[in-house]
């Protein structure tokens, strides 16, 4: 039998427990718990799903957790999460999680301030919660009974198994993503020749690396994209989950140089192939096109370029940063905050058409990569030589694509040219990357995710 006297003690002493832990660590609280009808709150059902939704809290606040708990009582099981945030911001995020996230409704997110004082949605203008099954108030259908429990414990079930369902949905996309990015990185390191790049048959310009070491590193890179998609393809505002993913990219650095023993072979490539996954699952979680992927990222990355900003001169620099500081060169990011124009107005385009003439993905991807080395601002050449055989390298390519490309010289005029750039310890790193996520976008359109 239920008992409501040791129901409501076991509430006093939640309270009493929140408002002293409160005062311990002077951050606001964030409680979680199953917004489950009935006496019984220790149905495996309400459980899961309050598990799972302290999981996703968890993710979204990371580090700024500074403290968590849990309570187990006749009121079900609570997680409290103290964070070290402003507990409007905070209620503001669970606010859009309740209205996006599939389990939302199922769950009660109550935030409290450092005095104790519950947030509302009222405090931001915002109308109570609607009910579950019908678009009453949840309040006025609670105190009139107008749903039996068993009607709401349905709807609960139901909102699971749709959960369940988004979940295998996700991890389907994630996969067919992460395959994709290797597929563009593999395919960009066997194009050859690649004029001072890894390829099958030459370390290229390269002292350090050698075909096999880019193939170990790029499937350690295809795991963190598939985490990068999972991520990306959900109801987290594009702000929370391009944060999210920043820092799993920061992640897969460190798993890079711990594969290859310190050797940096695709850092710029974890950028830009990152944001472009990313993207690509926001658009098809969001049910969009392909052409609004571009806008997407533009969006995603409206302040990227904050991040020279930020530099701090006393720490070991990117080569990106470093042409920042001494040029104003903003490189890969200019073509990021450009949202990849060079791509989808030009690249994707010069790919595909080779593909359709030739039928070689070589000799496309070779051709793609002469045109990109004509237009790329590519920081490799520069930090390696200098602004000006950055320009050489643009006029020496554009004019070759200018008269044909691939397809107007013998193929020796290319293994000589390769030869001439070895010689020259040239290496168009960041036109390799912008060909590997060229042909990425290249598979993604010809396998009909969009449909």
């Amino acid at each position: 039998m239920f008992d409501i006297k040791k129901f409501l003690d076991d509430r006093e002493k939640r309270v009493e427990l929140q408002n002293s832990l409160i005062k311990k660590f002077q951050v606001p609280l964030l409680t979680v718990r199953a917004n489950y009808p009935g006496e019984n709150k220790w149905e495996a059902l309400p459980i899961e799903i309050t598990d799972i939704v302290s999981e996703e809290i968890k993710l979204i606040f990371g580090d700024r957790i500074i403290h968590s708990d849990i309570l187990e009582n006749l009121e079900g099981k609570i997680y409290l999460f103290f964070i070290n945030e402003s507990a409007y911001s905070i209620k503001k995020t669970t606010i859009h999680f309740e209205e996006n996230h599939l389990l939302g409704r199922c769950v009660d997110l109550d935030v409290y301030n450092i005095d104790g004082v519950g947030l509302s949605r009222s405090d931001f203008n915002l109308p109570k919660r609607k009910c579950l099954i019908c678009d009453d108030l949840a309040f006025i259908c609670g105190r009139t009974m107008k749903h039996s429990h068993q009607e709401i414990k349905d709807s609960i079930a139901t909102k699971y198994i749709a959960y369940q369902n988004y979940i295998k949905l996700r991890d389907r996309i994630a996969t067919t993503l992460s395959d994709l990015s290797l597929e563009g990185m593999i395919y960009e390191v066997s194009c050859f020749p690649g004029f001072g790049l890894v390829t099958p048959l030459t370390q290229g310009s390269h002292k350090d690396m050698n075909f096999f070491t880019f193939l170990t590193s790029s499937f350690t890179l295809k795991k963190g994209f598939k985490k990068i998609a999972e991520i990306m393809f959900s109801y987290l505002p594009l702000d929370i989950a391009f944060n999210l993913i920043r820092e799993i990219g920061k992640e897969i650095e460190r798993e890079m140089f711990k594969t290859t023993s310190g050797v940096n072979t695709h850092k710029g490539m974890i950028f830009l192939m990152g944001i472009s996954v990313g993207a690509t699952a926001r658009a098809l979680y969001e049910k969009r096109d392909f052409e609004d992927i571009q806008s997407i990222i533009c969006e995603m990355t409206r302040d990227i370029l904050k991040d020279f900003e930020n530099i701090d001169a006393s720490k070991k620099l990117t080569h990106g940063e470093k042409l920042f500081i001494e040029s104003g060169f903003t490189g890969i990011r200019g073509e990021i905050k450009n949202g990849l124009d060079i791509i989808f107005k030009d690249s994707l385009e010069v790919f595909s058409s080779a593909v359709k003439l030739s039928n070689n993905i070589n000799l496309s991807a070779l051709h793609t990569l002469v045109y990109l080395m004509s237009r790329v601002e590519d920081s490799t050449i520069v930090y390696r030589h200098n602004f000006e055989t950055l320009q050489k390298v643009k006029n020496e390519m554009g004019k070759i694509f200018s008269e044909g490309g691939v397809f107007s010289k013998e193929f020796d005029y290319f293994l000589n040219l390769e030869k001439k750039y070895i010689d020259s310890n040239i290496s168009p790193g960041g036109s390799a990357d912008l060909l590997a996520v060229t042909i990425f976008f290249y598979k993604v359109y010809t396998r009909n995710l969009f449909k």
